[in-house]
């Protein structure tokens, strides 16, 4: 969200000595004006309401029996909340962070350089795909070492979704092996890594069909579990700044911000609650779940509160703020455009499933998507 709070007037650097001086003041002005004590402190709860509400809604309707929601529903709300968070990296996030690193009252801080915060999106995104990959590829080799795999061929095979992967043949092992037999045997360890190694087994789960690699359930689903923690911390890191400058928003654009965020805390918490209930875990599921989606919901009000305590002191305008403020909205973009572009939109629409479904309800998930995007686009006119 937009960090500038618009205490006073800014001038531009052409101004004379007066105007220069007023300007000087003005970036280093602090305190809120026209706080309203009871309506920020009520906001808290509303926020907390709403956010709890979206992240917890899919959560409990995929655990718990009595409160099943309909498939379909969570499915739009999902894709909703996937057009919501690039919404919010690219309209909200990306152009605040522009605003905040190339704000007068920084002066040369940051150099003659005004591409800061798109070089930090990209930063955050680089980074996002090299933690992944580092920790999917962990993963692999853990999960092959203990299936009595060579690390070597796990980390040089990938999980192909949706088609069926290429495995070479028992010949071309032979060939490999030299000795002009016809056929080489091979001990019992070997036999059996290349019967794993050549097999193909075509297995569902959760109605996704996976061709055969290294990669099976438990490898997969290591590799949602890490993709949905990443999308979780972008999520939270924004949600901090956006507590905190609804907290210190004042007037009529208070009314207006926080019917924003609300709409937005709800469906990303669609988004992330959906992703929670379908990860796997050997133990405590539930419980991981349901503690995921509890910071989901605690962390705006956490901003929120943080705002409120430091109102009186708080300079918007300053360069220490602005900085501080800039960097976090750029690698908050970087994170959420990762995280929707990759973890949700490329991968949602390109399963199995999501192609099995009929052409009405696949209609139906690009268009709650846009729409997300949509509403975003246009609350960002105002907030």
């Amino acid at each position: 969200m937009k960090p500038g709070f618009h205490l006073g007037k800014r001038h531009g650097t052409g101004a004379d000595d007066h105007d220069h001086d007023r300007e000087e003041v003005d970036c280093y002005a602090s305190g809120v004006e026209d706080w309203n004590k009871g309506l920020h402190i009520g906001a808290i709860f509303i926020v907390l309401v709403v956010a709890g509400l979206g992240v917890f809604l899919p959560v409990l309707g995929h655990f718990v029996p009595q409160l099943h929601m309909p498939r379909t529903m969570l499915t739009l709300g999902k894709h909703l909340g996937t057009g919501v968070i690039i919404a919010t990296a690219l309209i909200h996030m990306l152009p605040g962070g522009y605003e905040s690193l190339n704000d007068p009252c920084i002066g040369s801080r940051m150099g003659d350089f005004s591409g800061w915060p798109g070089t930090l999106a990209i930063i955050a995104i680089f980074a996002m795909h090299l933690i992944e990959f580092v920790l999917s590829n962990h993963a692999m080799g853990k999960h092959a070492h203990s299936h009595g795999l060579p690390e070597g061929l796990a980390e040089h095979h990938h999980d192909i979704e949706g088609g069926a992967a290429l495995v070479e043949n028992d010949s071309t092992q032979t060939a490999s092996l030299g000795g002009g037999a016809g056929h080489v045997h091979m001990d019992d360890g070997l036999d059996k890594q290349q019967e794993n190694c050549d097999a193909v087994a075509v297995h569902t789960h959760h109605n996704h069909v996976h061709g055969a690699s290294f990669l099976n359930d438990d490898m997969t689903a290591e590799r949602h579990k890490i993709s949905t923690y990443i999308l979780e911390f972008g999520i939270c890191l924004h949600s901090v700044i956006i507590g905190l400058t609804l907290s210190v928003a004042t007037g009529a654009g208070f009314k207006t911000l926080l019917i924003a965020i609300c709409f937005h805390q709800f469906c990303e918490g669609l988004a992330l609650g959906s992703r929670l209930a379908e990860v796997q875990h050997r133990k405590h599921a539930f419980l991981r779940a349901v503690l995921s989606a509890t910071l989901f919901m605690l962390v705006t009000p956490i901003g929120m509160v943080i705002g409120i305590g430091v109102r009186y002191s708080y300079a918007p305008s300053s360069p220490a703020s602005l900085i501080t403020m800039g960097v976090l909205d750029s690698l908050s973009a970087g994170i959420l455009l990762y995280s929707g572009l990759v973890n949700l939109l490329a991968e949602e629409f390109g399963t199995l499933e999501f192609r099995g479904y009929r052409t009405s309800k696949k209609v139906a998930c690009f268009a709650a998507t846009f729409i997300g995007a949509g509403i975003m686009a246009l609350i960002g006119k105002w907030a």
